[in-house]
């Protein structure tokens, strides 16, 4: 479906030379691969072909006006969302690019938050969403290993924070594309379900487009086929977004929350609308991941179900702003409508403090999911999957801050997985991953939130 030489000479020849607009400015396009000039011709393409040959392959085809086009395409009205910003699109997968597939029609959108604005990204984020009206109304194929039960969608996250292409120099310098998929591997280790994703390479109506991280969407359908029952038995949540059911049971949970723990009533009346011991293990996680960019409007998931009643449980989405200094320190991050509301009013009770203490002690032990080791050896496997697709992904977006946009903070560099990526993936397994645990006790420990 293509050839590695094809991809070295793509062009984008009669496609738009800009795609969306934001305040007024059109973002440059780019749709070559950007090969350094002294490479040798040969060696460049062995690379690549084992780059292509390392991850699975998604194919995304629609009409060129649904794309590109000036009223209609989605990659010129990148900030739209909703049922009118949804295309037909022919999606085909193979697990290597000769290997055995599939192919079926569904619907596409743009998707995501910072990561749509032209400014801050050319290489968007995709929800993929299957609809009888387009052929199927789930995918009965599994994408995933061990996935059971068909998708409704699931998304291509093309990475914004700690990524090739942010504005900040720092982060484009720290790339690694691994955060995201480490917090969500690491939550499923500590016992709670977890959105799945795989590295595959995107091509969009014959163009290579990268890598991006193929994911689980964790809505109301994750939740029924983690927890049983329907999509429409349950409520679901991204962030201060509703997509599934209604708020009634959220804003009775904050109400709880916001009067606070003044006594064993009100603590039994909380515990009765959330699951607490799961929650303390998703606040562990992304107070150790010292979570930088989360709050009541983005980058996490709740659902409850509703048929027959039941309590709150989050889901860990979009970590990338984690993982970054082994001294971050989170505890007081606190913001109304938001888990960390949630974490410090329950701060105020005693037996939520030891049991977290508890729970602490035993995540943070010796060979336990969040020690030193067991974290490094958990984000070298998902590194050592992902290292030798990232040349393509350097070729197609490595030079773009560099050559094609410079954005807000320089310097501006070629950015390559030898000088760049791999520096990146051995600070955390070296240095953060082992500063980490006791930096993280001691936190605790002055919070009154560990016990030796």
């Amino acid at each position: 479906m293509f050839s590695v030489s094809g991809i070295l000479r793509q062009e984008g020849a009669g496609l738009p030379t800009t795609w969306g607009r934001e305040e007024g400015w059109e973002a440059p396009a780019w749709y070559k691969m950007a090969v350094p000039a002294a490479s040798d011709p040969a060696e460049t393409e062995r690379r690549l072909e084992q780059a292509l040959e390392a991850l699975p392959h998604l194919f995304l085809n629609l009409k060129s006006e649904d794309l590109y086009g000036e009223e209609l395409g989605l990659y010129r009205h990148t900030q739209e969302s909703g049922d009118a910003w949804e295309r037909p699109v022919q999606l085909t997968f193979r697990t290597r690019s000769q290997g055995p597939g599939f192919q079926v029609q569904a619907g596409l959108r743009i998707q995501g938050g910072w990561n749509r604005r032209p400014k801050e990204s050319p290489k968007h984020s995709f929800r993929v969403i299957f609809r009888s009206r387009y052929g199927v109304s789930s995918l009965k194929n599994a994408l995933f290993p061990g996935q059971t039960g068909d998708l409704e969608q699931f998304i291509l996250r093309a990475g914004n924070n700690h990524s090739w292409l942010h504005w900040d120099s720092k982060e484009r310098r720290s790339a690694d594309y691994l955060r995201d998929p480490w917090m969500r591997a690491t939550y499923s280790v500590m016992g709670h379900p977890a959105s799945r994703s795989r590295p595959v390479h995107l091509h969009l109506n014959g163009l290579y487009w990268g890598v991006y991280d193929l994911c689980e969407r964790p809505d109301a359908g994750f939740a029924a086929r983690t927890w049983g029952g329907r999509a429409s038995d349950y409520d679901a949540r991204n962030a201060d977004k509703v997509l599934s059911g209604d708020a009634v049971a959220w804003d009775r949970l904050m109400s709880l929350v916001n009067a606070g723990i003044t006594n064993e009533v009100s603590e039994k009346a909380l515990r009765a609308e959330l699951d607490v011991p799961a929650f303390i293990n998703f606040m562990l996680l992304n107070l150790y991941g010292a979570n930088g960019d989360w709050d009541r409007s983005s980058n996490w998931y709740a659902a409850r179900r509703r048929n027959p009643p039941g309590r709150w449980q989050f889901l860990v989405w979009d970590g990338e702003r984690t993982l970054e200094d082994p001294q971050d320190n989170r505890l007081q991050d606190d913001d109304d409508q938001s888990p960390t509301r949630i974490f410090q009013k329950l701060r105020q009770s005693p037996t939520f403090r030891h049991e977290f203490a508890t729970r602490a002690r035993k995540h943070l032990a010796p060979g336990a999911a969040l020690s030193a080791d067991a974290a490094a050896a958990r984000y070298r496997s998902l590194a050592d999957r992902l290292e030798p697709a990232l040349y393509a992904e350097a070729l197609r977006w490595g030079d773009y801050r560099n050559q094609i946009h410079r954005y807000k903070e320089g310097p501006y560099e070629t950015y390559s997985v030898e000088d760049h990526w791999k520096p990146e993936v051995d600070r955390l397994i070296h240095r953060y991953f082992p500063a980490r645990v006791e930096a993280f006790k001691a936190q605790l420990r002055e919070a009154g939130l560990y016990e030796p």
